[in-house]
């Protein structure tokens, strides 16, 4: 699960990760995105990167 870095349910001690390491992380097929953080909304459309540009 991937947290913003203020996030309360982000675990104690664990790495922060800079941008292009957590969009890594988020492409695989296992790992969630945290919604109560906004991490999933902040992330979500970098993953998309520019599709939504061919989609009309």
């Amino acid at each position: 699960m991937l947290h913003a870095p203020d996030c309360e349910e982000a675990p104690q001690g664990a790495p922060q990760l800079g941008v292009e390491q957590a969009l890594n992380v988020a492409e695989n097929p296992g790992t969630q995105l945290c919604t109560l953080c906004g991490c999933a909304q902040e992330l979500t459309p970098m993953l998309s990167g520019f599709d939504h540009i061919t989609d009309s």
